[in-house]
């Protein structure tokens, strides 16, 4: 593609991203049925892949979502047992939330199910076309998150 235009480009490729993310969610979230939702499966990969202890104000940013709507969704969690919510230990009013054994299995099912879509992608795309664009994917996500970070003040 060679779009003079910059502006276009870039909405464009989120364009793309989007598509690809609403594809690829609407389709993982029939395979975490009934268990777990996109958005709860997020959480618990959240926790996997960058630690837990947060609190659900630093969730709700992370997620770039209101405190009601993640205190919803760590509240369906806490009930299935995948994660715990206590008090924390220097600010009692202030809530912590760290990942369950239970939890981190679901999530290590949630990507199981995923395999077969997995498959599906594999079957028509060259992995290492996919190997060649995940780390200008993850550099652009890198980038993306320390933005927010900074509007959203996110330490």
């Amino acid at each position: 593609m060679s779009d003079s235009n910059p502006h276009r480009l870039i909405f464009t490729l989120f364009n793309e991203i989007g598509i690809i993310q609403q594809l690829s969610t609407a389709r993982f979230s029939r395979v975490l049925a009934p268990d777990l939702n996109p958005s709860e499966f997020g959480v618990l990969n959240h926790f996997v892949r960058l630690g837990d202890g947060k609190t659900p104000t630093y969730l709700a940013k992370a997620f770039q979502m209101t405190k009601p709507s993640m205190t919803a969704i760590l509240g369906k969690l806490e009930r299935k047992g995948y994660i715990e919510i206590v008090a924390s230990k220097e600010d009692r009013r202030q809530k912590i939330v760290t990942l369950t054994e239970a939890g981190r299995t679901a999530r290590g099912k949630g990507l199981q199910a995923m395999a077969p879509l997995a498959d599906i992608v594999l079957k028509s795309q060259d992995i290492s076309d996919l190997e060649a664009m995940l780390p200008k994917l993850q550099a652009l996500r890198e980038f993306l998150d320390e933005e927010r970070n900074v509007v959203d003040g996110i330490n």
